[in-house]
């Protein structure tokens, strides 16, 4: 189940995301959506909460 949220960026990141996603051919939410999901799992925030479910489970 997917769920929608909004985010707010600046003139300059709007931009940058329009022209990559064009580049890529890719819808600028998919791109920004696919960033966000990579910085999460780079922050190793995604890793640890992951840990916690499967360690609950135990």
């Amino acid at each position: 189940m997917s769920i929608q949220i909004r985010i707010s960026v600046s003139k300059e990141i709007n931009d940058l995301l329009e022209k990559v996603a064009k580049k890529l051919g890719k819808k600028k939410s998919m791109l920004a959506r696919e960033l966000m999901e990579q910085k999460m799992y780079d922050n190793k925030w995604i890793q640890t909460k992951l840990r916690e479910v499967f360690d609950e489970e135990e």
